[in-house]
């Protein structure tokens, strides 16, 4: 049996996720409800005599602008949301290992956190961020021009903004192809979601055509200094918004709340300052209605005289705003039910943008609960419940101030079983009920719903799923019906949640999820098979008591199951049992995929359950298929011993064990010249020099090392303030980290200096190493290269000049260092055969070996059979 390395320790089950306590206004079901003081609750009630609202538009998750998010949200009162076109899978991850797919479910969540604190609204479409790009056109090409349009018509239509604010602008200035992509697709989509004849699916599915009044780029003095005076020569282009002013009921100015948010995109690394005073937008109109002021919003009507019937809202709003007492909110409930009387009659009178009585009487009847203090929760004792299986739910709802008891109508159940209870609350003392909940044996479990089907350039949600949604209540979510008073009632949906307290962190909340009925944990997804024979090493882990049953294995062809594993027999809930199957590999065997499953009396399981949990977010559980790619591959290794420091987070490391090669984890802060003598090579993780402060003072002795006959690898870092020394000192001659990068994963190498010992030592790599490699070829290259380093390989972007800082070396005493941009990080956990021959060159001594059997000698089994 193989042991679990550290990339599956740090990814090893939890049966965990956050609770959410979700009233009925909440767009996103996975957030629990802020309970507001008295200021914050008057800040709500002026925002129900707002009507006008604006969706900002950009590309990726941290794209958006929380500044003017927070003051058009806080400060004008408007509702305001955000389209991503992405959820920001492609990128790259300062904080952990999560890339592609669970990069994606990270930042997904970063954007809920951050929404949740400047008081936005979250949208996506169905677009895969595949990366950089450098042209709108390939963007286009990969995506689907058509269908990423149709979505942002969808969130038009839905969200229904009077005006419109693009991040960047339509001419490329903005770099990236998806930020000009999502200039371009906001501009097209402004004049179709107003035509009946464009996607008319949509409106057979309840929405309607929806024009908003103006388009505006939001432009940055980032990339124009003189910005300024540009638009104080054109002022009808032009609007300047002033975002930093001050909200006494919130206690913080708008750009305090947009610093905050903005530093929830912490796996971006953009942790922003709070700060206070005067700040200017620029805001330039590029389509729609000419400019009536000096505001985006001017000559657009804000107020409840937009419908008609409105009036009767603002006489209701005035009333309740009078008699508020701060001391005493929950005095207010009568005239808050009044209001929501008046728009429910205005919502269901037919009357046109009626939508706005609908949103605002959900955000009313919210309210309410706020003014009572009370909390409705469902919770239970244990984690998870699988699919088949039931658990004991206690639904509890307490009203905090006093006045008028609240009545718990009914409870529901997931399915939508209801139960009348008919009981009032006493006032600061919890009412309970209990249930008994059943996860059907065919439900869905929890999951984040865009990656329940296998997707491309494009998400493939299940049935009713848009694509644009953040997330998907949860399969466990309970509501219950609570008359505040008579004629209003309030429906709440809930996720169950599981609560413990922790000594140092005190409470801790997290979502009971429902489960398939056991988690196959690979124990490593790929396997390189360089003689006859394998063994893949895996874990049952059960997710409901008494699992037993058969593992299930389908080998790719040309290969064949020598040893079936033995049988699952009666595993507790929580319980592991350790596998292996054994497998030949025949003349025909090509690199495919081993796919794995469990089948017993209590279920079926094809999935490998992951969580990801940081303070900042949610913890999220998503899954993958239990496979393992299987990679007949002949590699030359000459080292027995690598050293590796991490850096933001990659899985180097463990491809490097796949080689057959000992992993010695090296602590920078503590490391002495006789740990890293041990090694007889070190590597350097992914932007390791952006985030490990120790390594400033470590690297003059990885450079004595490399000196002394070590090979030292540094993997790509960053060109910013977070560098731990300048980058002129990350070699021991100097040369520059630029941006260049080339994203084609097709593009052809050129091999620059085809005798470099890099190239052909041990394995003499031809083009055909290139082939099969995923998402790019490399990112931050070096360049101003000292006259001792050598670049041995160069691509390029189609129409563009060849790039040849992707990999550098020069020899340095006895040893060699190496920088390279090559997106290893990538290209390995992949299974892309020609990285791992690559590696292994990269990886060799500068110095000739010792003879085998002597200290230092290579290893004498071949790699990946160890």
């Amino acid at each position: 049996m193989q042991p679990v390395p550290p990339y599956r320790r740090r990814l090893r089950l939890a049966l965990a996720a956050c609770c959410a306590l979700v009233l009925a206004r909440a767009a996103t079901p996975q957030q629990p409800a802020a309970q507001l003081g008295s200021s914050a609750i008057l800040h709500r009630m002026h925002k129900l005599g707002v009507v006008g609202s604006v969706l900002y538009i950009a590309a990726h998750p941290d794209d958006e602008n929380t500044r003017l998010i927070s003051y058009l949200s806080n400060g004008k009162l408007v509702r305001t949301g955000y389209l991503s076109l992405t959820r920001g899978d492609g990128g790259q991850n300062l904080i952990g290992p999560e890339l592609g797919d669970a990069l994606g479910v990270l930042r997904t969540q970063e954007l809920l956190e951050a929404r949740r604190i400047d008081g936005g609204e979250q949208f996506f479409t169905r677009a895969v961020d595949f990366g950089y790009s450098k042209t709108p056109e390939e963007t286009f090409e990969k995506w689907g021009r058509e269908a990423v349009l149709g979505d942002v018509v969808r969130v038009l239509r839905k969200f229904r903004p009077d005006v419109i604010i693009t991040r960047f602008a339509s001419d490329g200035s903005g770099g990236h192809g998806h930020h000009t992509a999502s200039a371009l697709l906001a501009r097209e989509a402004f004049d179709l979601a107003a035509d009946p004849r464009a996607y008319p699916e949509q409106l057979a599915q309840g929405l309607e055509p929806w024009q908003a009044k103006r388009l505006f780029f939001n432009a940055s003095t980032w990339w124009n200094p003189k910005l300024a005076d540009e638009a104080r020569k054109d002022p009808s282009r032009w609007v300047e918004v002033d975002v930093g002013g001050y909200d006494p009921l919130l206690g913080a100015s708008y750009t305090e709340i947009a610093g905050r948010s903005r530093s929830q995109h912490k796996s971006q690394g953009f942790g922003a300052a709070e700060t206070r005073g005067a700040l200017t937008e620029y805001l330039r109109l590029e389509h729609g209605q000419a400019l009536a002021g000096p505001d985006p919003l001017a000559g657009v009507q804000l107020g409840w005289t937009r419908l008609p019937g409105g009036e009767r809202v603002d006489a209701a709003l005035r009333e309740l705003l009078q008699g508020y007492d701060l001391r005493a909110p929950q005095a207010s409930v009568p005239q808050l039910a009044k209001l929501v009387g008046v728009l429910d009659e205005l919502a269901a009178s037919g009357a046109p943008e009626r939508g706005w009585a609908r949103h605002h009487a959900r955000a009313a009847r919210e309210l309410a609960l706020q003014l009572c203090g009370t909390v409705v929760e469902a919770t239970a004792g244990v984690r998870s419940v699988a699919q088949g299986d039931s658990l004991a739910v206690t639904l509890t709802a307490v009203q905090r101030q006093p006045g008028p008891a609240l009545q718990l109508v009914k409870t529901t159940a997931p399915g939508g079983a209801a139960t009348v209870v008919d009981q009032p609350l006493t006032w600061n003392r919890p009412l309970a009920r209990e249930f008994r909940f059943t996860a059907a044996a065919d439900a869905d479990f929890d999951q984040p719903y865009w990656l329940a089907e296998p997707h491309a350039a494009l998400y493939r949600p299940r049935g009713a799923s848009t694509g644009i949604e953040p997330v998907a209540r949860s399969v466990a979510s309970f509501g219950c019906t609570l008359r505040v008073t008579a004629g209003l009632e309030v429906e709440v949906e809930q996720a169950l949640a599981y609560k413990w307290v922790d000594r140092v962190a005190g409470e801790r909340t997290r979502p009971a999820i429902v489960t398939p009925v056991a988690s196959l944990e690979i124990a490593d997804p790929v396997v390189l098979v360089t003689g006859e024979r394998a063994t893949v090493a895996l874990e049952v882990l059960a997710l409901r008591d008494e699992l037993s049953g058969e593992l299930e294995v389908r080998a790719p062809d040309g290969w064949v199951v020598e040893r079936p594993p033995a049988a699952i027999a009666q595993l507790a809930r929580g319980e592991r049992q350790e596998l292996e199957v054994g497998l030949r590999r025949t003349a025909t065997a090509r690199a495919g995929k081993l796919q794995l499953a469990f089948a017993g009396r209590a279920g079926r399981s094809d999935r490998t359950m992951h969580v990801i949990d940081y303070p900042h977010i949610l913890p999220q559980t998503w899954y993958t298929p239990a496979e393992v790619t299987l990679l007949p591959l002949q590699v030359a290794v000459d080292v027995r011993t690598v050293g590796y420091i991490e850096g933001a987070g990659d899985d180097v490391a463990q491809a490097i064990e796949r080689l057959g090669v000992a992993i010695e984890r090296l602590d920078p802060a503590t490391a002495t010249p006789a740990d890293l003598e041990r090694c007889d090579a070190i590597v350097v993780g992914i932007r390791a020099y952006n985030t490990v402060r120790a390594l400033a003072d470590l690297q003059p002795r990885l450079l004595a090392y490399v000196e002394r006959g070590g090979t030292l690898l540094v993997q790509y870092n960053t060109n910013g303030d977070d560098l731990v020394l300048p980058a002129k000192r990350l070699g021991p001659h100097p040369f520059a980290l630029t941006r260049t990068r080339v994203t084609l994963e097709e593009a052809p190498a050129t091999f620059l200096d085809a005798q470099h010992p890099l190239l052909t030592t041990p394995n003499a790599l031809t083009a055909a190493d290139f082939d099969g490699w995923v998402q790019e070829r490399g990112l931050y290259f070096a360049g101003e290269l000292d006259a001792r380093y050598t670049a041995p390989i160069g691509w390029n972007d189609p129409g563009e000049s060849q790039a040849s800082g992707a990999l550098i070396a020069c020899d340095h005493g006895a040893g060699r260092f190496i920088y390279t941009g090559i997106s290893l990080f990538r290209q390995l956990p992949a299974g892309v055969p020609g990285a791992y021959r690559l590696l292994a060159n990269l990886l060799a001594r500068r110095t000739p070996r010792a003879a085998p059997g002597t200290p230092g000698s290579p290893p004498s089994a071949p790699a990946g059979q160890r």
